[in-house]
């Protein structure tokens, strides 16, 4: 029997790298926190349209 995966919550973890970035020391440790949040935002975005077999 194959197992099913729980989706992945890409918008908390969007809002986990937001809140990182919020309380990041450095610009470099900042930066790199709202690329991973867009990188998630992306991902969302791919997952969603996937799932509604959308494409735009």
């Amino acid at each position: 029997m194959s197992e099913l995966l729980e989706p992945i919550d890409y918008e908390a973890l969007v809002l986990a790298k937001l809140e990182d970035a919020a309380q990041s020391s450095s610009r470099r440790e900042r930066c790199a926190h709202l690329d991973q949040a867009a990188v998630f935002a992306a991902q969302g975005e791919a997952a969603r349209y996937a799932e509604n077999g959308s494409r735009s």
